[in-house]
């Protein structure tokens, strides 16, 4: 497992600068799907191989703030990736800590919309939900996947997560702390301390990650 300390301090959205500008740093910083007003790449510190990061160019702070502001909406990028990839719904698990305001826990030090998406992990949705549940104590709602994100609240912070035509989401979410659906997926596979991207880099997996997915759209 590779560690890199870094300096976060005041981060925000700069930790995407290098992969939306182009000009890539490091293996996650290189987009592996771009369609204009949004990308894909690896994420930094992929506690398994197979997670992916959508994000759009124009800056919001969630995707709940880029759909008010008629951005794309979130399920139609996760079934952009699943047709790209030749996958089934339920192969694919997709998440987001939305924040409400810049410089929160929520944001984890980013500052800039993202959602997380697994390709084909270990565990179903129906674990990744419940593990969700029985490791915080919000208050969590069920929803299709196509309504969640217009039953968000539009003054608090939420969560947000689905599988297929499922999802869950909670709101006012600062109690869980940063980084929450990561400690759910390193809960889930038995990595209980490498789960901060901030320190644990995850190259390997990374790298695995990037093979995945051109071995995906290959066999296509």
């Amino acid at each position: 497992m590779e560690i890199e300390l870094i300096n976060m301090h005041g981060e925000g959205g700069r930790r995407f600068d290098a992969l939306l500008s182009g000009s890539p740093r490091a293996a996650y910083d290189r987009p592996l799907l771009d369609r204009g007003d949004w990308l894909i790449a690896p994420t930094r510190g992929a506690i398994v191989a197979g997670w992916l990061l959508a994000l759009p160019r124009q800056h919001a702070l969630s995707f709940r703030d880029s759909i008010i502001a008629g951005g794309v909406q979130p399920l139609s990028i996760v079934q952009d990736v699943q047709s790209h990839l030749g996958l089934k719904p339920d192969e694919l698990i997709w998440f987001e800590h939305g924040p409400l305001s810049s410089g929160t826990v929520v944001g984890c030090g980013l500052d800039h919309a993202h959602i997380h998406i697994l390709v084909r992990p270990s565990f179903s949705a129906a674990d990744f939900f419940d593990r969700a549940r029985s490791m915080s104590t919000l208050s969590w709602h069920c929803s299709s996947a196509f309504d969640c994100y217009g039953r968000l609240p539009h003054a608090q912070s939420y969560f947000a997560a689905g599988s297929g035509d499922n999802a869950i989401f909670a709101s006012d979410v600062e109690a869980a702390g940063s980084q929450f659906f990561r400690r759910v997926v390193g809960n889930l596979v038995g990595v209980n301390e490498g789960w901060d991207y901030r320190r644990f880099v995850h190259l390997p997996e990374v790298e695995e990650t990037i093979a995945m997915f051109k071995r995906l759209e290959n066999a296509l």
